[in-house]
């Protein structure tokens, strides 16, 4: 499929003349301090230019065999400061699972964005020890890959890896195990989240979570990120643009 061009999107309430990070010098030559400071900056940038966001997403449940235990599609809508709403569109299989796993996921993205608490925002030198172990591809992205490991066992922290993008400075990927279960009844919490570029930002695409649970084994939670609109202007679909990672 040939590649969309994409459009720049300007935010009519964000800065005016606020632009993205620029590259000074190659990461291979930045000290964690330093790298981690340009990713701070760069997420900040975003933040400022994002004041209207939505997206259709789309959360599925299986178990460890394969088996599709519940699905349900949202219609998700964010509105800066810190508020997120959200509307089912669809949904099939486990009520149990929709109303107890989805709809909890969901009440607690809502807690996060009125709190400003974006997960990506406590990826900072406050909450963890990094240590650059190397260089990768993923993707179209030259990345600096860097091992994480949190100062403190908090449920919204996790001992992992980073791919951070060597020329806009934003995170790629995440792969990791949360530092404290959210339940007694969950042994431990594994996770890879992708993200995508679409126009300048960086957005989410997937987020794959698997849960050890005790008695009943492993369970695969997978939420998909599609048709994003960005300051009310549709922006270039992922699969066209060729930004999937």
């Amino acid at each position: 499929m040939a590649s969309a061009a994409p459009r720049q999107v300007q935010a009519g309430e964000g800065p005016a003349k606020i632009e993205p990070p620029q590259v000074s010098s190659p990461q291979a030559y930045l000290s964690t301090t330093e790298l981690f400071a340009k990713l701070i900056e760069r997420h900040r940038w975003q933040q400022a230019r994002i004041v209207r966001l939505s997206s259709v997403q789309t959360y599925k449940l299986e178990h460890s065999k394969s088996k599709a235990l519940a699905e349900e599609v949202v219609n998700m809508q964010y509105t800066a400061p810190g508020t997120d709403t959200f509307a089912i569109a669809s949904g099939k299989g486990s009520p149990f699972i929709r109303h107890h796993v989805f709809q909890r996921l969901i009440k607690d993205e809502e807690k996060r964005a009125k709190a400003n608490k974006d997960p990506d925002s406590l990826i900072s030198p406050k909450n963890y020890t990094f240590e650059i172990i190397g260089e990768e591809r993923v993707g179209n992205s030259a990345c600096t890959v860097v091992r994480a490991i949190p100062k403190r066992k908090e449920i919204d922290l996790f001992e992992g890896k980073i791919w951070i993008d060597e020329r806009d400075f934003a995170i790629v990927k995440i792969a990791g195990r949360l530092s404290k279960s959210p339940s007694l009844w969950i042994k431990r919490v594994d996770f890879v989240r992708q993200y995508q570029k679409i126009d300048e930002y960086w957005l989410l695409w997937k987020e794959e979570v698997s849960v050890d649970v005790r008695l009943y084994g492993a369970e695969l939670l997978t939420i998909n990120y599609n048709n994003y609109t960005v300051n009310k202007v549709e922006t270039a679909s992922a699969s066209a643009s060729g930004n999937i990672y």
